[in-house]
């Protein structure tokens, strides 16, 4: 660790700088002409931010053993986007006979007075209900190819629905939903879902065993249909997407004119685990003492938890808040193939808290010519010459409050530790 702050020391006293190189884009993600920008992001105290109030403090925390991340998922992914219809048909796609729509998206309170959304502010409106059941024409259906889904993990298919009979007797009223499974994602459904032995098989794709009957019985109220499908596929389903259809309601012969809503049409896929920790904790799994192998263990019992989070690099591609990618760290000699941005994060956190670390907070007057204010991607260096007090190192901010009127600052900042990585393993619990 000497020889890395020794020279961090140098060239801040040396240079006064601490340069970053950006990748610029604009606010629509297109790449700046000059793409690789660089920024001095150094602010030293007291030259460019003056301590006021006479509170400036430090204090030292102990040494971590463990770095905890927790983040929760729901009980379901949805795998469908849109499902409220807040954008209009945006990746659905609604059926047209002889040109003429067999559904439309709208206010549903403009076409009946008094009826509201169950989730948003949109529906799915069926103005037209057949007297013959209708297993022909699908009324609307996802889009195969933005819906995959994982073997193993049971479907739930799931819509609102209010039939509204304008005050008249109706009877025999009932729909149908059909499943397809394209099993290699190349735009063609080449399984149909067998509701009688619920699970995906060829055949007659016209066949009652591909066709789940929906029988509505009540009316003029919102309500729900949910179904579960068996998702349990074979090793030729190398990338299974699948297509739901929905075909009208249709009802027993009469002179009634009825309608029917839908809303909330989700395709969901539960998940294995809700909970997850992953905890990164300093040291060997085992150590070797006397020639035997024990659990490592040592008096260190600090622990770093973070605030439970949605988002995470290790969760499943298919949940919405999954981070895509691999990451890896640079000139870090445990961090030379592909990791996980989770791991990498809690690295550091076991990295800076290798020994007591040292803490600032305190208020600060900006006192400089830059226009730009503070931000998290600034380094502060406390610098009041080597005679009083100057860190070897700049510090990392941890949180922030600006007033912008009085251009004053509330900080809370840490000095890291860029030393060579702790020898660390990590720990999964999954609930």
């Amino acid at each position: 660790m000497g020889t890395i702050r020794t020279e961090q020391t140098r060239l801040l006293q040396d240079n006064g700088t601490e340069n970053i190189e950006f990748f610029v884009y604009d606010k629509d993600g297109v790449a700046k002409s000059i793409l690789n920008q660089t920024k001095d992001v150094l602010k030293q105290i007291p030259n460019n931010l003056s301590p006021i109030n006479s509170n400036l403090s430090v204090e030292y925390l102990r040494p971590l053993r463990d770095a905890i991340k927790t983040t929760t998922s729901e009980d379901t992914q949805l795998l469908n986007k849109n499902p409220n219809f807040r954008y209009g048909t945006f990746n659905w796609d609604i059926n047209s006979v002889n040109n003429t729509a067999l559904a439309e998206v709208a206010l549903p309170s403009q076409v009946f007075a008094g009826i509201n959304p169950i989730t948003g502010i949109y529906c799915l409106i069926q103005n037209v209900v057949p007297n013959t059941a209708e297993k022909t024409n699908y009324m609307i259906k996802n889009i195969l190819s933005d819906t995959p889904i994982i073997s193993g993990e049971d479907l739930e298919i799931s819509y609102n629905y209010y039939f509204f009979t304008l005050g008249f007797f109706v009877f025999n009223v009932q729909q149908y939903i059909s499943v397809g499974l394209d099993s290699t994602n190349d735009g063609s459904i080449n399984k149909m879902y067998n509701f009688e032995e619920s699970k995906f098989e060829t055949g007659t794709f016209t066949d009652d065993k591909f066709f789940k009957k929906i029988d509505i019985r009540q009316f003029d109220s919102w309500n729900k249909f949910s179904t579960t499908i068996q998702c349990s596929l074979s090793d030729a389903e190398t990338n299974p997407h699948i297509e739901v259809k929905l075909f009208r309601t249709t009802k027993g012969v009469g002179l009634t004119d009825p309608k029917m809503i839908y809303d909330g049409l989700a395709i969901s896929q539960q998940t294995t685990a809700k909970k997850r920790q992953h905890t990164k904790r300093k040291g060997a799994i085992f150590s070797f003492i006397d020639g035997n192998i024990t659990v490592a263990d040592d008096n260190i019992t600090g622990e770093y938890k973070q605030e439970e989070t949605i988002l995470s690099n290790e969760v499943d591609l298919q949940n919405t808040n999954s981070i895509f990618g691999t990451f890896a760290r640079k000139d870090r000699p445990l961090s030379l193939t592909q990791n996980t941005l989770d791991k990498c994060i809690l690295q550091e956190f076991i990295n800076d808290y290798r020994s007591p670390i040292k803490r600032y907070e305190g208020e600060f007057y900006k006192d400089d010519s830059d226009v730009v204010p503070i931000y998290f991607y600034h380094k502060l260096w406390v610098n009041f010459g080597t005679t009083i007090l100057q860190e070897p190192v700049s510090c990392i901010i941890d949180s922030l409050e600006y007033n912008v009127k009085q251009n004053t600052y509330n900080i809370i900042m840490h000095i890291p530790n860029a030393d060579d990585d702790v020898i660390s393993y990590d720990t999964y619990k999954l609930d």
